[in-house]
């Protein structure tokens, strides 16, 4: 009995020492490394447009351009729209013709869920120029974007061209003094024969 009792009380205590071990840690979840920063010069806005874009964030994305809740002292009440490049048919033109900071949202969120699990994309900016006074400002830069795409996707594993927005310093609904887009022109890079921006929400709306 003494023996049976000994054991019984040694299988306890391994039980024990198992229960309180400690296990190995898992690797921690970092997330997006992405901080949104209001925009107070127009480098914190392309900064801020290059962040979402690369996280693929919708929510934040959006904030880029410009909305009904903002105010300009010298322009009122703006609207923002998307030139996109030259050559479209005129169903492409017909869609960008009613283009809203809506649809660059709903283009972004779309985007995302078009691509491979937890997506993340690449992008680079080159021959930044940036012109500003008081009230508004002018980025022009040449982009490449990689996506990370399914195999059988049929949206482009990069995305290529140049950009001009022009910008305008608003007081936004909780009464800061952002720079917003209010026009983003589109254009083919000079070597052409490949996706722009404009292509890849084409592909997202049709």
């Amino acid at each position: 009995m003494t023996m049976r009792f000994s054991i019984l009380l040694l299988l306890v205590s391994l039980a024990s020492c198992e229960i309180f071990s400690t296990r190995d840690p898992e690797t921690p979840d970092l997330g997006s490394q992405f901080i949104w920063t209001p925009a107070s010069t127009p480098e914190l806005l392309l900064e801020n447009f290059k962040g979402t874009i690369e996280n693929l964030d919708a929510s934040d994305y959006v904030k880029c351009f410009v909305s009904e809740h903002d105010s300009s002292e010298t322009a009122g009440h703006l609207v923002y729209s998307f030139i996109p490049r030259s050559g479209l048919d005129a169903g492409g033109q017909s869609i960008f013709q009613v283009w809203m900071a809506s649809n660059e949202q709903s283009f972004m969120t779309k985007l995302r869920t078009s691509l491979i699990k937890n997506p993340r994309a690449t992008v680079a900016f080159t021959n930044v120029a940036i012109d500003q006074s008081i009230n508004t400002a002018s980025i022009s830069a040449d982009y490449s974007i990689l996506l990370p795409v399914e195999t059988n996707s049929s949206l482009p594993g990069a995305v290529t061209g140049s950009l001009h927005f022009q910008l305008e310093a608003v007081t936004t609904e909780q009464a800061n003094r952002e720079w917003r887009i209010i026009i983003w022109t589109d254009f083919p890079p000079q070597t052409g024969g490949t996706s722009t921006f404009t292509d890849l929400k084409l592909k997202l709306t049709s």
